[in-house]
This record gives structure tokens, sequence and C-alpha cells, in this order.
């Protein structure tokens, strides 16, 4: 196996890190991906979901996040971890993103507007975060989180809203509801032609 860099960020970025209401998270890092690679043509994020009654309800399922990348022309696929152990996760992670592509991840969030993390509720609030970076001697994630507040928002970081380490992420990836989608990642393919 190929040794990684110690560090690496996706050479891309997001133009915004927006902030969402109490839903829409998974529309939120569709828009922060597709608009890192200059494909990004809808003001609001709830109008990436394709069918009205999704966008109605609002609570897509994960199914139609790579539908909507294959509707610019980006190959995306869905993975799941759950039968890896905590270190292959981590190195499954990195090696994604040293594709120079970001990753958005189904987590339990259990992070308080406060700043405060509450694992009881992680264990229900099924969320959607991206990771643009890694960092093995901090050993954490950049993350473009679109529930941090604005205020919050780590500036101190190359890329994301905030930073995650290895341990938070690993807890967080393993919860959520619906349950079977605990340990799920989207991945997409970064060979595709940029207009």
């Amino acid at each position: 196996m190929k040794k990684l860099p110690e560090r690496f960020v996706v050479s891309r970025a997001p133009k915004e890190y927006l902030k969402q209401g109490l839903s829409l998270c998974g529309a939120y890092s569709v828009k922060a991906i597709l608009s890192a690679y200059g494909k990004d043509d809808k003001a609001n994020p709830a109008d990436y979901i394709p069918n009205t009654f999704f966008r109605y309800i609002r609570k897509p399922t994960m199914s139609i996040w790579p539908k909507v990348f294959e509707s610019y022309g980006i190959t995306a696929k869905i993975g799941n971890t759950k039968h890896l152990s905590e270190e292959q996760r981590i190195q499954l992670l990195k090696n994604l993103i040293y594709q120079d592509t970001p990753v958005m991840l189904r987590i339990g969030n259990g992070y308080l507007s406060i700043g405060r993390y509450n694992n009881f509720i992680a264990s229900f609030i099924g969320h959607w975060i991206t990771l643009w970076g890694y960092n093995d001697k901090e050993k954490a994630f950049y993350v473009y989180d679109s529930c941090v507040p604005t205020e919050r928002h780590d500036k101190t970081i190359p890329i994301g809203n905030t930073k995650r380490t290895y341990i938070e992420i690993l807890r967080d990836w393993g919860k959520g509801f619906p349950f079977r989608w605990r340990h799920s990642y989207i991945t997409i393919n970064n060979k595709f032609k940029l207009k």
C-alpha cells in the first residue's frame, strides 16, 4: 500500500460555507461539492432535491445524491464501512481524500448550537458532512458542516469550516438515524471533464 503524505487538502474548495436551517444537510453538502468543481447552478440548496415529495418533507434518501452528481457529469458511488475496523475506516477516508476529492459522510449529529456535544442526540439525528482534507499530526479531518454557526467557523484551517479529530469522526459515523445508513459515505470520481 502506498504511503500517504502526513497532510493533504483537496485542491478545490467550495466557494462558500453556508449555514443550513433545521434540515437539508445533504443538499448543502452536494452544493458545496458542485461549487468546488464549478458546477453549482442553484441558488437554493433545496433545489438539488429532484423529487418534490422529498423536497417537501426535507428528507431525501441516500440514493438521490449520486443521481444528482451524475446529472452534472460526475460519477458518484455509495459505500459502507460497517465491516471495517476503525483503523481501516480512517485509512479509507484518507485514501479517498488523497485522490483529490471530497467525501460525503452520513453521521449522527450530536453537536449543539451552543458548542457542546450530546451523545444521546447523536444516536438519532442523521446528518451529512463533507471531508476536504486530513492532518495526521493533528489526527484530524478538515470538514464542511452546514450545521456549524458562522461565528464558530474555524478560520485557522486551510479548507472547510471546522476540524474534527479522527476519534470524533469515528464516533459520529457510527450513529444517526436511519440506522442502516451508519458508516455510509459517498465519494465522487475526480476524472470527469470540467467545463
